[in-house]
């Protein structure tokens, strides 16, 4: 059994993504090491290869930050940042300067069932208005200094900016998942897949700290199928209004997440089944995003409820995932309270946000840097008995 508990291989085929023109065309594995290795196996070895944070490191940390002139504990979750930080690089010289935001797009077959109010080409638009940096992920990463990328996964109507990246898996998106399955499960790995590849190359350039976004009509449905599937969770616990549902369009949306896990009964031992059958070309890529943090050894930030659902699919596939993610705030949408409880996590940022897109996760950025610059610059007891020796230690 692997990492990704898959009982059977899928045959033959292993996307290579290489950039052309802003396309990544999908190349035979077998020209490249004579097929050897198929798709599931290349990623669950990967997933293999991820390690605990550096414990050593990080208690070294929390002693350090004891040892600042302040009283034990009394910056509250700046410490457990700057520790959390410092178990994931080995060091306590934290260099988290550059970070950035991949933001993955695809629209969501169900849409289909006809709650949703808003026309079916906005994903195409808001894909567009973000790839010229005008989209809310793109304006709040920008005035926080982080770098983004837009990648198409299978946005009806391609769209056309050329600061868009092309992986596509499926140009019409994924399958209606209350009518059957989103995707193949050999599309599931490419979305793993494609989301690991995005995340390497954002390393390889220099980025330390990484979040992901996305964008796509029907994704807090299929957000919510994934954790309920993945939790045990009931529809109605994880299931809220989304972007697109009114009063009256909400009940036939939770009837839609009911009957998608009734119709394609996804195994919650297996992460591609949940993601093929009930999942979205997004959720996977971020998914493949936070395992490969976990795999370099980077800090990746959990935004909103599809980010949840993303980070809960890692977990699975490899709990030591959890150990280098960062919860960032509690989103508006009703499945966010539960599914961070489900992980254990607790955000720090509560601001009713739930658009999504990376822009509550973004908001996190600054509060690393400060977690950061604590460890770093702030003086301890020992450097007051070297500046002040005349008044150290202090007579009661």
């Amino acid at each position: 059994m692997t990492m990704l508990a898959m009982p059977r291989k899928s045959a033959g085929f292993y996307p290579i993504y290489k950039i052309y023109k802003n396309v990544w065309k999908v190349c035979s594995m077998a020209a490249l090491n004579e097929g050897n290795m198929d798709t599931e196996a290349i990623i669950d070895q990967r997933i293999r290869e991820i390690a605990p944070r550096d414990k050593a490191a990080e208690a070294k940390a929390r002693a350090c930050l004891e040892e600042k002139v302040k009283p034990v504990g009394s910056l509250g979750e700046l410490e457990e940042m700057a520790a959390v930080m410092a178990g994931i690089f080995g060091t306590l010289d934290l260099d988290i300067r550059a970070k950035g935001n991949l933001i993955f797009c695809a629209d969501n077959g169900v849409y289909e069932e006809g709650y949703h109010k808003y026309p079916r080409q906005i994903t195409r638009l808001v894909t567009e208005i973000m790839a010229a940096g005008k989209g809310g992920g793109a304006v709040i990463a920008k005035s926080v200094g982080a770098r983004l990328k837009v990648i198409d996964l299978g946005v009806i109507g391609y769209p056309k900016s050329p600061e868009i990246e092309h992986a596509v898996i499926r140009p019409e998106g994924t399958g209606n998942i209350a009518a059957g399955p989103a995707m193949t499960r050999k599309e599931a790995c490419q979305s793993l897949w494609i989301g690991m590849q995005a995340a390497d190359r954002f390393f390889d350039e220099g980025i330390q700290v990484i979040t992901t976004g996305e964008i796509g009509l029907g994704n807090t449905a299929t957000s919510a199928a994934v954790i309920a599937a993945l939790t045990g969770l009931g529809p109605s616990d994880v299931t809220g209004m989304g972007s697109g549902c009114t009063e009256q369009t909400f009940a036939k949306k939770m009837t839609v997440v009911a009957r998608a896990l009734e119709v394609n009964l996804p195994d919650p031992r297996d992460v591609l089944d949940v993601l093929s059958k009930v999942g979205g070309f997004d959720i996977g890529a971020m998914a493949g995003v936070m395992l490969a943090a976990a795999r370099r050894r980077k800090p990746v930030v959990v935004d909103g409820l599809i980010a949840q659902a993303a980070a809960l699919c890692a977990i699975r596939a490899n709990p030591l995932a959890q150990e280098y993610m960062l919860a960032s705030h509690m989103s508006g949408e009703k499945g966010a309270g539960p599914a961070f409880e489900s992980m254990g996590m607790n955000p720090p940022l509560r601001l009713g946000m739930r658009l999504g897109e990376g822009t509550g996760s973004c908001l996190l950025f600054p509060l690393l840097d400060a977690a950061a610059a604590v460890l770093a610059e702030m003086a301890s007891f020992q450097d007051l008995a070297a500046w002040f020796p005349d008044d150290w230690p202090p007579k009661a």
